[in-house]
């Protein structure tokens, strides 16, 4: 036999002993050092002024979605953490409050058609259920860990306001922007309502429960399973179809209020929008569909009809069920798709093969993500 034969023989046997191994491992909840050093970036960048120099302030100008989900995820991240090791609290109620406290400056409220009326005045405007549902969760998640009053008014007040609109909308869905209805802003909405219900006792967890009925009936797909994505503002129909960066953003919203519902619909998504492919598992925008091009805000570029943020938000749904096979998987996809940046005790990613910069919003979402609990038992 041919040396380069035996060469490529070898390798080949080192490759499927590789590939054995593997199938072995599993997802396990990060160790105090890594969390401490994703941390550390996540405090430095959200304690930064908002202005041109900020990191967060620059990724707005990819979206200015983008600088609230940097802030918004950052604080569930902390709330995830906080909540399974309350050693943890001394650190993550400053940060979190300081995560409120940009999400309440105009650079962040002026893109969602709100003003200064939010927190001076006795009612709220019909401002964005996207803007309003991440901020009453963040203030939700601080009320929960830190005891302080500082933001329970307007927690209160934003939370009577979302109630009586879902309360007295036809389809139990609120606008994102003008004639704009996504199913995923909603939940974290709802999720908020829930989680003052847990804080005060205030019963408007109730809500929930009528929405879930609501969307059961009226927004699953019954080929898939799993939520559309948007519905239609006038008629409140379902519209988009159910997409993968929609569907896992949800998911992890809807486990904070109906974890069986949400591991539901997580074993669907998994089922008709992924693939297994040796050593990853990977998940589709859309079920069975192979699109290449430069997708759009929410997806990014599809690659045969897979999405970066299919993948990272089927993580917090693979780790809300338990199913730690395929979280390990999409992490060893995570790994392999950006490069580890660790310096000054920090710790980050740069996703390879394409220009594509949004840290650190996705360092809080890959964190949270990996630290995804609930934040509050029945």
């Amino acid at each position: 036999m041919k040396l380069r034969n035996k060469i490529f023989l070898g390798l080949l046997f080192l490759f499927v002993i590789w590939l054995v191994a593997i199938q072995f491992q599993t997802y396990t909840y990060p160790d105090a050092e890594e969390i401490d050093k994703r941390l550390n970036y996540l405090e430095r960048v959200v304690y930064q002024p908002l202005d041109p120099d900020g990191e967060i302030y620059q990724i707005g100008y990819e979206s200015h979605e983008f600088m609230l989900f940097s802030y918004a995820y950052s604080a569930y991240a902390l709330t995830n953490i906080a909540v399974k090791d309350s050693t943890y609290k001394e650190r993550a109620i400053p940060l979190i409050r300081e995560c409120i406290a940009k999400s309440l400056t105009r650079k962040i409220y002026s893109a969602y058609g709100v003003d200064e009326s939010l927190a001076q005045q006795d009612s709220v405007a019909s401002f964005s259920v996207l803007y309003l549902g991440h901020l009453n969760l963040m203030m939700g998640c601080y009320r929960l860990l830190s005891g302080d009053n500082a933001f329970n008014d307007l927690n209160d007040k934003i939370t009577r306001y979302l109630a009586g609109r879902y309360e007295n909308t036809p389809f139990m869905n609120l606008e994102s922007y003008p004639d704009a209805i996504w199913i995923p802003d909603n939940t974290v909405a709802l999720a908020s309502l829930k989680l003052h219900d847990a804080n005060t006792g205030s019963g408007y967890g109730d809500i929930c429960k009528r929405w879930i009925e609501y969307a059961k009936v009226h927004y699953i797909e019954s080929k898939t399973g799993v939520l559309y994505s948007t519905v239609a503002a006038k008629s409140g129909e379902a519209l988009e179809e159910p997409r993968g960066s929609m569907l896992g953003w949800s998911i992890m919203f809807i486990y904070q209020f109906d974890n069986e519902f949400a591991i539901e619909l997580y074993n669907n998504y998994k089922k008709y929008f992924s693939f297994n492919l040796l050593a990853f598992r990977l998940f589709k925008e859309r079920s069975n569909s192979f699109e290449i091009s430069l997708g759009d805000i929410d997806s990014g570029p599809l690659f045969f009809g897979y999405s970066i943020p299919a993948n990272e938000f089927a993580l917090g749904g693979a780790v809300i069920s338990g199913d730690v096979k395929t979280a390990r998987q999409i992490e060893r996809l995570i790994e392999f798709g950006a490069s580890e940046k660790e310096e000054n005790n920090e710790l980050k990613y740069k996703i390879r093969f394409i220009d594509m910069n949004i840290n650190p919003m996705a360092e809080a979402l890959v964190l949270n993500s990996l630290t995804l609990t609930r934040w509050v038992e029945e």
